[in-house]
């Protein structure tokens, strides 16, 4: 480490090498675009490793996404080695959900929720809204939902800023309060009028308000921001020509918008208080809620707090000014035990462009005054030319609420240390739309052919519909990119056609789906045979169901049909009846996959070869089986009615995007996703006025004075310096180039001009560029190309796979035995995860599971063994879940009471009253040579030696598991699995007295339950060893395409792998 460290350290300007040795104490470091803020947190964990005796597990860096957290452990990995596996890096959902998971008895009640998706949440809130009293402010007539949004965001906004209902309701009291004693005031304000005396009445009237027994501070903040503005001059230019005047209607706004406020702000915080009774009655909870309830703990216990106080002596925190209240009281509560706690802060308020609406300095601000924290400014830029800079600061320095303002002294212009010509920025006026997406094209088709990477071009865009018809050109141009953003599966016009079908065999009597379904790719039926199809239906007014039901019928149309149509018509018929059979006696899950193949859908998706036709695949039926384990009795009528419910509201289904960032594909996406990402040439699309600024927002559910903590926003919050910090993200992107461009007309042929952020920029850093000749009429001819291009696929399915499993994969022993037994099963089943069903015997094996975990947990508690009756009806409570069909369920049910109270009684006397069931090490991020390594114990059973042993319990027959049980075996290759994670782990620090495999199913042989102990010698592990690194290995090379030789299933595999050709 210390030779990496060394040459690393000598590359840190001033700034960062003092950021790095400044260790004790608070230190905030304000941290521009491209100053290197990545490599300072990470050489400054190093340093902290390197010349104290902190052990890497003591140190916290908490980051604002996942990525972040990849990245920065990748870097970490790169200084100090394997150490980087045992610091903790989390984002802040994820260090509150290890604290939950680790601490289950401050939690006893989180196993049991469930997380709140957006369409649960929507249902709520509609089930809320209708229980208002008709006339409710937020319950218009004629549109019962038109504050649905605003209530739902305000809720999100409100458990981020760590307000509960009962403080909620405290900052509402604190308003009408002040109205009620300002109406005297406000009064006589109103009589105010041009004279000699005015400002002294003014001000004496403002005085009157101010001071105002017990004004709440939010509200007194309020009053004098108003007031300083006032004394600063700014209501020298308003509607009025007297400044006075201006800022009398300021306070009567300010008062009369609270007075107006009131009525919905009481509903919301009644519809705030139901809203999370509703959550705890159904078992739900929201994702803020992981934060909200670590605080809780927190404040409750606090031997809890002081037990992670004492584990993370040094805490840092990335990019704290998107961080909110909730996440910044966990800091401020780890950070509590000393005066000068150990808290290394870095942000950019210019860069604060996720939180609430005004927030940009808040956390900045606190922490500067809670802790008069090493202030560190980092100004060296290393990623754009200062040109770039320059114009970037000429913009943002518009901004008023900007930490430059409020502390003094503070220089936060970047110089450039970069070697690239600064070229000046390139604005381009279109005349329309079209020539603006030809001209992004036809450059980045330039850019291309003289040697810049397509991967190092972005396009970045404000809303995700700017995106679609540049899209669109930019495959007429054959130019590949990456659209970096969710995916809506019901606007994919495969799923449209996909979930149609469902709807029809849902009910057959909408027969007008039929026209849709006939036409869908998978069915291929030939098209001329659809026309003659649909034109006969129409010329005997007869519906289509019932022509392709009669054979008569279909041998009447002429010219006749293809004796293959009539074929394919006739298998269609036999699939939907087959559908609508399984329909009644399957659970959706079930029939969902055996209908994706009868219906030859999943043949046809993956003879396409497209990883995102599959990721939506794969997304919409984990939905399906997500839902129809959450829900009893979940039908496929509950599920069409949830997609509509989502087409109705507008809501999408989404498809998270992979991580493909391919060298031949140019990236789009928005500036928020753009953010800690750098490109040597940036594309500013659609940049006109009221898209980019000037934003047409009405606040029609404003939310009272208080929720920050620390008020410098105010009534008067200029909204277009959220939108100046987005576009000032999207400048600094770049190291190279930057394009803008607009349109003087919108698709409409309506006039729009170009945002006001372009005004802003120094005119001699810009370089106005002319159209070419003509090109009006070469967009048009791109726009309807002659013939249409096949889509370019090769490679993408490579990279997609690579990067998967180079990001996101974590090895274990299921995949190593998998693989083992045939590669390319392993591949269907792990890598592609293509929908399968559970059986019901992997289903009993579950509920079996979850039963003995509930009964260890008990006795772990110091708490006797349940009665059978209570242990019986968990198992039936988990098998519910389960989702079988009836004779399925009834057949498990059977099989527990012939084993599972035996099993029980069997061995209640050796049940271990010290042990840890379902022993999950996902979270400790283990590396074994660099592979990602991972898995999770049955049972950690504690022996009174202070030795444990690593239970795995196995339902199957133990009568015909001599095979599994061997030393080449998959049961005992599991527990030396095992044996490497425990030694791996940093957490699970015990001493392996033996691995026992345990069945609970008798042995029919030797009538008794069968315990297999083994002692793994360290020839077992070595020979695991070489069979991870050798099978991972293959697994990168993406070695998947062969078949095992004693492969269940090797015809069925065989037919894939060929259809399966790279």
């Amino acid at each position: 480490m210390s030779d990496i460290f060394s040459t690393e350290y000598k590359n840190l300007n001033p700034e960062q090498k003092l950021a790095v040795d400044t260790i004790e104490g608070p230190v905030m470091v304000i941290a521009g675009a491209g100053t290197g803020k990545t490599q300072t947190i990470a050489l400054r964990i190093a340093n902290i490793i390197k010349n104290t005796q902190t052990p890497a597990s003591s140190i916290l860096c908490l980051t604002f996404t996942d990525t972040a957290t990849i990245t920065m452990r990748k870097r970490l990995v790169s200084i100090i080695g394997s150490q980087a596996y045992s610091v903790k890096i989390n984002t802040f959902h994820a260090f509150c959900n290890d604290i939950i998971q680790d601490n289950p008895e401050y939690f006893i009640f989180a196993p049991n929720l469930k997380s709140l998706d957006n369409l649960s949440r929507l249902q709520i809130v509609q089930n809320l809204i209708n229980q208002l009293q008709n006339g409710s402010p937020l319950k218009p007539w004629g549109d019962h939902f038109h504050y649905q949004r605003e209530i739902i965001s305000s809720i999100q906004t409100l458990k981020r800023e760590n307000i509960t209902p009962s403080s909620f309701k405290k900052l509402i009291e604190d308003v009408l309060y002040f109205i009620d004693n300002s109406k005297d005031i406000h009064s006589k304000l109103k009589t105010l009028r041009t004279s000699k005396t005015l400002e002294s009445e003014l001000l004496s009237l403002y005085n009157d308000l101010s001071l105002i027994p017990n004004l709440s501070t939010p509200i007194h903040s309020f009053l004098n921001y108003h007031f300083q503005l006032f004394k600063s001059g700014f209501y020298l230019s308003g509607p009025a020509k007297n400044p006075n005047i201006n800022f009398k209607n300021a306070l009567l706004k300010l008062i009369d918008n609270f007075s107006s406020d009131i009525p919905k702000q009481n509903e919301l915080f009644q519809l705030y208080q139901n809203y999370q009774k509703t959550l705890n009655d159904q078992g739900f909870y929201d994702f803020d809620d992981m934060i909200l309830f670590v605080l809780q703990a927190f404040s409750d216990h606090t031997e809890l707090l002081l037990r992670y106080q004492e584990t993370y002596q040094y805490i840092l925190v990335d990019e704290y000014q998107d961080t909110n209240s909730a996440q910044n009281k966990i800091i401020e509560n780890l950070g509590s035990y000393f005066d000068n706690p150990n808290l290394f802060v870095v942000g950019d308020d210019d860069q604060s462009i996720f939180r609430f609406q005004g927030a940009a300095i808040e956390n900045i601000y606190r922490f500067y005054q809670k802790y008069s924290p090493k202030l560190i400014i980092l100004r060296n830029n290393y990623r754009s030319h200062q040109l770039i800079l320059d114009s970037s600061l000429s913009v943002i320095n518009h901004n008023q609420s900007r930490i430059a303002n409020y502390i003094s002294h503070l220089d936060k212009s970047l110089k450039s240390v970069s070697t690239l010509d600064a070229d000046p920025i390139n604005l381009f006026s279109a005349s329309n739309n079209l020539e603006e997406n030809y001209y992004i094209a036809h450059t980045i088709e330039n850019l291309i052919k003289t040697g810049t990477k397509p991967n190092q071009i972005a396009i970045l865009y404000r809303q995700h519909t700017d995106i679609t018809d540049i899209a669109e050109m930019l495959t007429n141009f054959d130019i590949n990119f990456y659209l970096a953003s969710d995916r809506d599966i019901l606007k994919d016009p495969l799923f449209i056609q996909i979930n149609k079908l469902f709807q029809f065999i849902d009910d057959p009597t909408k027969s007008d789906l039929l026209y849709h379904i006939l036409s869908a790719p998978f069915i291929k039926i030939n098209s001329q045979d659809l026309l003659k199809l649909f034109r006969f239906s129409k010329k005997l007014h007869a519906p289509l169901w019932q022509l392709i039901s009669d054979p008569k019928l279909l041998s009447q149309i002429t010219p006749a049909l293809n004796s293959h149509t009539l074929i394919k018509l006739k298998n269609f018929n036999l699939r939907l009846a087959k559908s609508r059979h399984w329909l009644e006696i399957y659970p959706i899950d079930r029939f969902f996959n055996l209908t994706i193949r009868k219906f030859k859908i999943l043949s046809y998706i993956l003879s396409r070869k497209d990883f995102e036709i599959l990721n939506k695949l794969k997304t919409f039926y984990s939905e399906i089986k997500r839902l129809s384990q959450d829900i009893p009795n979940f039908t496929l009528t509950d599920f069409l009615s949830r997609l509509q419910l989502l087409s109705d509201n507008n809501l999408p289904f989404p498809v998270p995007p992979g991580r493909l960032q391919s060298e031949d594909s140019v990236q789009l996406m928005t500036v928020h996703s753009a953010k800690g990402l750098e490109f040597e040439h940036v594309f500013l699309v659609k940049v006109v006025d009221k898209h980019w600024g000037n934003n047409r927002n009405h606040q029609i559910l404003r939310l009272p004075p208080g929720i920050l903590q620390t008020e410098i926003s105010s009534d008067l919050y200029d909204q277009n310096e959220d939108e100046r910090r987005l576009f000032y993200v999207a400048l600094t992107r770049a190291k190279s180039q930057i394009y803008i461009s607009y349109s003087s007309q919108n698709d409409n042929s309506r006039p729009q001009i170009p945002s006001l952020f372009i005004s802003e920029i120094n005119p001699k850093l810009v370089q106005n560029i002319d159209p070419p000749d003509n090109i009006y009429q070469q967009a048009l001819t791109t726009s309807f190309p002659l013939k249409l291009k096949k889509p370019n696929i090769s490679g993408k399915y490579k990279e997609y796979l690579l990067d998967y499993l180079s990001n996101n994969y974590q090895f274990n022993v299921t995949h190593l035995n998998s693989y083992l037994k045939c590669p390319f099963c392993f591949y269907h089943q792990t890598i592609l995860r293509i929908p399968a069903a559970k059986n019901k015997y992997s289903s009993f094996g579950t509920a079996f599971h979850d039963t003995l975990s509930f009964i260890l947990d008990k006795l772990n508690h110091q708490q006797p063994i349940p009665s059978d009756k209570i242990i019986f009806n968990f198992f039936k409570e988990s098998l519910l879940k389960e989702n079988l069909s009836s004779q399925d369920f009834e057949e498990s049910i059977h099989r527990a009471e012939n084993s599972l109270l035996e099993y029980v009684h069997h061995y209640a006397k050796h049940f271990p009253s010290h042990n840890q069931t379902e022993y999950n090490f996902a979270s400790e991020h283990l590396m074994f040579e660099n592979i990602p390594v991972t898995g999770k114990i049955d049972l950690v059973s504690y022996k009174s030696n202070n030795s444990v042993e690593l239970v795995d319990f196995k339902t199957g027959n133990p009568d015909t598991k001599s095979k599994e049980l061997s030393p080449d075996g998959e049961y005992f290759r599991q527990l030396v699995f095992y044996y490497l994670l425990v030694s791996l782990s940093s957490r699970l620090k015990v001493k392996i007295d033996k691995g026992v495999i345990d069945f609970v199913q008798k042995s029919k042989i030797k009538n008794t339950f069968i315990r297999r102990d083994f002692e793994i010698d360290p020839h077992h592990i070595d020979k695991l060893k070489l069979e991870i690194k050798d099978t991972y290995k293959k697994i990168l090379n993406l070695d998947f395409f062969t078949i095992g030789s004693d492969c269940k299933d090797h015809m069925k595999i065989h037919y894939l792998l060929e259809k399966s050709k790279f």
